[in-house]
């Protein structure tokens, strides 16, 4: 039985403009389709959202790794505003699924510069019960382990947990690690899968 909802942040509450400005810079060699899959396999962004590294040594090791056609210190300026805002409905989302009876966190690949934008956009400290960026987590999706170490933190069994996110990379981690995992695109996709599983009432389509 479903008792908790942890939720990816990105690409299911918080809009992500991203993969164009990669695709510009590496003049099409790395197209906005291929986005996520090099992004959360390159090796710097792994270290930063894991903790290791500083966001300085950060964008001189990404800017080296993927070929960037700007320096440094213009992706990092660039880079802070690739978190777009909330979908619309994101906070009440996650309001309704509190006041059903579920317990809400969020596990979210993230780092010193976007954590700070993501707690505003998201209300984060009020609307969830806890919260795991895993740049404090000290190890990122998908690796089984920080799934284990959240739920850990979090004082969960696996099973109870439905986990929604964008990437289907993420989800196969999350059912390593023992959960129940559905690849969600945006608040829509995350109502339809809280409804499935009975979390939340089914909405009727528009006339």
């Amino acid at each position: 039985m479903i008792r908790a909802v942890l939720f990816d942040l990105g690409g299911v509450l918080e809009r992500v403009d991203a993969g164009p400005r990669l695709e510009a810079w590496t003049s099409g060699r790395i197209p906005s389709s291929l986005f996520w899959e090099r992004w959360l396999s390159s090796s710097s962004v792994r270290e930063f959202e894991s903790g290791q590294i500083g966001a300085v040594a950060f964008a001189s090791r990404v800017v080296l790794e993927m070929g960037l056609s700007i320096g440094p210190e213009a992706f990092l300026d660039d880079f802070r505003s690739w978190l777009a805002g909330p979908f619309e409905g994101a906070t009440e989302l996650v309001a309704e699924t509190r006041a059903a009876g579920f317990a809400t966190a969020s596990l979210s690949n993230s780092n010193e510069i976007h954590w700070p934008v993501m707690q505003a956009h998201q209300r984060t400290e009020g609307n969830f019960d806890a919260n795991f960026p895993s740049h404090r987590l000290g190890i990122c999706k998908p690796d089984p382990e920080a799934f284990r170490k959240a739920i850990r933190l979090w004082n969960k069994e696996p099973r109870e947990i439905l986990f929604l996110d964008d990437n289907e990379v993420n989800c196969l981690g999350a059912r390593a690690a023992g959960l129940v995992a559905v690849r969600v695109d945006g608040v829509a996709g995350a109502r339809a899968a809280l409804a499935t599983a009975g979390i939340l009432p089914e909405i009727p389509p528009r006339a």
